[in-house]
């Protein structure tokens, strides 16, 4: 099925690396106009150079800073200027601190708050009087399974701000709906991308090992995985559902420590 986006306009934050850069390609094979943003330039024109191959349209900026009000604000008004509307935002930016909640400093939690919750808070923000006025889009927020359950790995603070992110999005959900405005959040698990990427280059990292033994499916989810997802959530076949919370995470959040032994060469498919 092609053409699922023919037409619309869809910002995504964060896509110059990553999850976000798989859906600006995908989101573009399927018709939509991207409009992006990031913090590295470098990373912008590679986004760039992938959407333009596949035969779709771009207007990205790099550096824009997520967390500062201004910003965010400049960057959505240059797009409805540019493109006259916005149909579907897709918040998929974040990065936070991690560490000990005892020892962490107090600075690692607000960093963590700016970069995992602000950028989704000022972002719809900024684009909601937009989507109101031209009668519906579609929203799509990122949280993670850390907001409802915890790990290993100290991540309290990241946890916190995905648990408020999965909280707001119900909020919006029931404001937007009304306005034609669907809101929706994915839950991604462990996933292969540029932040996780050193820690996934280490097979005998016991952490890794445990995270793909508790999936059924026997390995980590790469981010076309999580871009399909976000591409069916932004398309009109999911035109009844909002307000949800769709766990992408290959059944890792399933068991109750069991672990599952693959039985495919390479971990899975």
């Amino acid at each position: 099925m092609a053409g699922r986006l023919e037409g619309k306009v869809a910002l995504i934050t964060g896509i110059t690396s990553g999850i976000g850069q798989a859906a600006a390609r995908l989101f573009a094979t399927e018709g939509a106009l991207i409009a992006g943003c990031g913090m590295r330039p470098e990373g912008l024109k590679e986004t760039v150079r992938l959407v333009t191959e596949a035969g779709g349209t771009i207007a990205g900026a790099a550096p824009v800073d997520l967390g500062e009000p201004a910003a965010v604000t400049a960057w959505v008004n240059g797009v409805v200027e540019r493109f006259g509307r916005i149909d579907v935002l897709y918040n998929n930016a974040g990065s936070h601190a991690m560490g000990p909640f005892g020892a962490a400093p107090e600075e690692d939690w607000r960093v963590t708050m700016r970069n995992d919750l602000d950028p989704t808070y000022l972002t719809t923000r900024a684009v909601w009087p937009t989507m109101c006025a031209q009668g519906g889009g579609v929203i799509i927020n990122t949280a993670s399974i850390i907001a409802s359950r915890a790990t290993a790995a100290p991540m309290s603070a990241h946890g916190a701000a995905k648990g408020a992110v999965a909280a707001l999005t119900r909020h919006l959900a029931v404001e937007g709906g009304p306005h034609g405005i669907r809101v929706n959040t994915l839950s991604p698990g462990l996933t292969r991308t540029g932040q996780t990427e050193g820690l996934l280059s280490d097979p005998d990292n016991p952490l890794v090992l445990n995270q793909i033994r508790l999936s059924p499916l026997g390995r980590v989810g790469t981010p076309e995985d999580v871009a399909n997802l976000a591409l069916f959530l932004a398309s009109d076949e999911s035109s009844y559902i909002t307000g949800a919370n769709v766990v992408i995470d290959g059944g890792q959040t399933l068991s109750m420590g069991m672990f599952f032994e693959s039985a495919m060469t390479g971990g899975g498919r």
